[in-house]
């Protein structure tokens, strides 16, 4: 263990520290961590820097600038009126129903980000309708995002295979066998579906009913002190809110960055007189933008040191020399898992993905499901604000605390752990016969 592996661990406790046990703001622990992590060398000023123009960051304020103008139209409350009647007045079957929804968009739209900021102002629409908290939904639906992502081989799902066979290329892998345009959706899918039956049948139930924390960002609160809009603005906000969700969905043909298409659609807000200069400011989340950037230069720091590949060797070499294929798929998700609360879970996977080829390789042993288990335990990242960039935003709106993460996230991790290596060493063992 070199000193600046040491350091880095050391902040890194630090900051649970923070987040757990004291009252400061996420987004002020963000960046105390940002500065302790670039006095001490365990991160570069420049690449910390760098990630305060991170596109999830920059677009978040357009996002929400957007979701506050549309969340005034009279169609959110038609649409949370039909949601209502449609579910016989029972908001666990309306919730339920948002769910399949999303369910659904995940075949179009993967960026958990992205579909949650569309659906945010009905979201609160529906909790202001049924007289419930957000506390109660933002979990469960932010959770699900995170594993209905099927990789189904449509848009840039068509090519996930062939990113994960240049992992073996670049890798000199020898085993002979290679990922087919089908592979990672057959791995995901089914784990998919199970969780969606969990979080519809079991998800809220475990949600609070009442914030543990002050909910934050757009609030039925403020909501309901909106002004209303004049005919031809609410029609004006509909159509810019409809362009937004359009063009993030076609994003990958069209070539626009997604934080072009949320800043133009915010500006539009403004110059169309449906967010004022104070409406604009107010929907910025801040506080959200801070963490976000706390997070990423966290996980940058994890790959600069070495910490994230220090603990992943140290583990990886509890396996031995012919480990059965649900304790090797075992040890390197519960790997992941845990450094994906602190790390990208892209970047965590990615990390990962040499180090199980290479272990794979002396083995002599199939890297095909070990990679995809990788690739799947990467997405349980719900446990703390810094796991994804979703969970900032499902922390605030949402009211929680870390406490509060836990006792949701603990059962449905352990449901798609389970579950994902048994099924996963199934179809794709690591010693085929």
């Amino acid at each position: 263990m070199t000193p600046l592996i040491l350091t880095n661990i050391i902040i890194w406790l630090v900051m649970l520290g923070m987040l757990g046990f004291t009252k400061y703001s996420f987004g002020g622990i963000a960046m105390f961590i940002v500065i302790l992590l670039v006095l001490t060398g365990c991160v570069d000023p420049k690449t910390a820097l760098a990630k305060f123009a991170d596109q999830n960051v920059v677009m978040m304020p357009g996002l929400m600038m957007v979701a506050a103008g549309f969340s005034k139209t009279k169609l959110i409350k038609n649409i949370g009126n039909v949601l209502y009647k449609v579910s016989g007045g029972s908001f666990e079957k309306c919730i339920a129903l948002f769910m399949v929804i999303l369910f659904g968009m995940g075949f179009l739209l993967g960026a958990a980000l992205t579909r949650l900021a569309v659906v945010y102002p009905l979201i609160l629409e529906v909790c202001e309708k049924f007289d419930k908290s957000p506390s109660k939904v933002m979990f469960p639906l932010a959770a699900l995002m995170l594993c209905d992502q099927t990789s189904i081989p449509l848009g840039s799902g068509a090519v996930a295979y062939v990113r994960l066979n240049g992992f073996l290329e670049s890798a000199g892998y020898t085993f002979g066998d290679t990922f087919g345009v089908w592979d990672p959706f057959i791995a995901r899918f089914p784990i998919c579906v199970i969780m969606l039956a969990y979080f519809v049948f079991f998800g809220i139930k475990m949600a609070p009913d009442t914030p543990p924390v002050e909910i934050k960002g757009l609030n039925m609160k403020q909501r309901k002190a909106a002004r209303e809009l004049t005919p031809f603005q609410d029609k004006l906000a509909i159509v810019i809110f409809v362009l937004m969700t359009a063009l993030l969905i076609t994003a990958d043909k069209t070539g626009l960055a997604q934080w072009e298409i949320t800043t133009a659609c915010a500006v539009l807000m403004y110059f169309t007189g449906v967010n004022t200069v104070k409406e604009s400011h107010d929907a910025i989340p801040i506080s959200l933008m801070m963490l976000l950037i706390g997070a990423y230069v966290m996980s940058e720091a994890f790959v600069q040191t070495g910490t994230g590949m220090f603990i992943g060797q140290k583990i990886a070499g509890l396996l031995g020399d012919h480990p059965n294929t649900f304790v090797m798929y075992f040890m390197f998700c519960l790997i992941i898992i845990i450094l994906t609360q602190f790390m990208n879970n892209g970047a965590t996977a990615n990390l990962f993905f040499p180090i199980a080829i290479m272990t794979c390789e002396v083995l002599h042993c199939s890297a095909k499901g070990l990679m995809l288990a990788i690739q799947n335990a990467s997405l349980i990242a719900w446990f703390f604000p810094t796991a994804t960039p979703i969970m900032p935003l499902v922390m605030e709106s949402g009211g929680y605390d870390l406490k509060s993460m836990f006792k949701q996230g603990i059962i449905p991790a352990l449901l798609k752990l389970i579950t994902m290596i048994l099924w996963t060493s199934y179809m794709f063992p690591a010693f085929p016969k």
